[in-house]
């Protein structure tokens, strides 16, 4: 017995060492083979859709007129990388300053109808700058139209956008009569384009069935938007995003204090994007760290789309720990969406 019990305590004290050492091993090689980072809304959606587009809407580099140079290079001082796109809308060419282009998928008969975004600028800017972000929601099955002029900051700018897609929805001449879905209608926009979106989204439901019976407005996406509007007059879901470098459009100022944070009629986020200025939109689409975040909400408001919606929906909303963002936030009434 004197002999065992040594034994015993020796051949307990080996196997607790090689349990610890198994344990350090197994820790060490879990650490090794961390998982990858969360997937965010511009790893996926931030690419091109599948459908190919079809506009009259030409463009050339922005640079080759005088105006635009001065752009093109203002845009690079606050770190934009590609070189924007402009039309031949003047001043940065001799065709008419107002207008409204169009864009829409180019197998639109193969999908039956497809919804409406109306998409207004900035104050000055060329809607060709637009090209590539406005493409890239026509490739997820939209139709777009880019109503301008050079103000572009109050509702009767994306009102004619609205108007000219009806009036197409109605041609029998047009590639897209009966194709628009006017029941899911977005209106969108860039800093005053942003103003003037919610600005329509305010004066447009009281109207809109004398307008056309199935005509809606489903959302509201508001990129850096001017000030000349206020959240509590509407009620269309909204999504807002700002830019942490943004001095333009701070995401301390207006967009909260009489925009974000009076949204009491409907659900509506916003969310601060880290290394975006006030001139991302008019970079190349894999440099606006925003954009998959808002083809996922447009996604998401106009289809249904249920990856899309586990950003912005449900107690585990993706976006909220989406790494792109300094800062995002939910209202009480997304809170509630489930």
């Amino acid at each position: 017995m004197r002999v065992l019990a040594p034994r015993r305590a020796v051949a307990t004290v080996l196997a607790a060492a090689t349990v610890c050492a198994g344990s350090w091993g197994a820790t060490a090689a879990a650490d090794d083979a961390a998982p990858p980072p969360a997937a965010t809304a511009q790893s996926l959606y931030g690419g091109t859709g599948t459908h190919p587009v079809a506009t009259t809407v030409r463009t050339n580099p922005c640079q080759d007129s005088l105006v635009g140079m001065f752009q093109h290079i203002a845009v690079h001082l606050f770190g934009n990388t590609d070189d924007m796109t402009c039309t031949q809308a003047f001043p940065n060419g001799l065709e008419s300053p107002a207008g409204v282009n169009t864009y829409y998928p180019a197998d639109i008969a193969d999908l039956g109808s497809a919804p409406l975004i109306v998409f207004t600028g900035g104050i000055d800017a060329n809607p060709g700058m637009y090209d590539r972000l406005v493409r890239q929601w026509v490739s997820n099955g939209f139709v777009v139209t880019v109503p301008y002029e050079w103000f572009n900051s109050l509702a009767y700018v994306p009102a004619a956008g609205l108007a000219v897609a009806i009036g197409a929805d109605r041609d029998p001449n047009s590639p897209l009569f009966r194709r628009i879905d006017l029941s899911r209608t977005i209106f969108a926009g860039h800093s005053a384009g942003g103003g003037a979106a919610q600005q329509i989204a305010t004066l447009l439901p009281p109207v809109a069935s004398a307008i056309d019976p199935a005509l809606r407005v489903a959302g509201v996406l508001a990129i850096e938007p001017g000030p000349v509007a206020v959240g509590a007059l509407f009620d269309a879901p909204t999504l807002y995003l700002t830019g942490y470098n943004d001095f333009v459009v701070p995401d301390f100022a207006w967009v909260r204090w009489w925009q974000y944070n009076v949204t009491f009629n409907a659900p509506a986020w916003i969310a601060n994007a880290r290394g975006v200025s006030h001139f991302s939109p008019v970079d190349g689409i894999e440099n606006y760290r925003s954009a998959g975040t808002a083809v996922a909400w447009l996604r998401y408001i106009a289809f249904g789309d249920e990856t899309a919606k586990h950003f912005f929906v449900g107690p585990d909303w993706a976006l909220r720990s989406d790494t792109t963002y300094f800062s995002v936030e939910r209202n009480a009434l997304a809170n509630a969406l489930h």
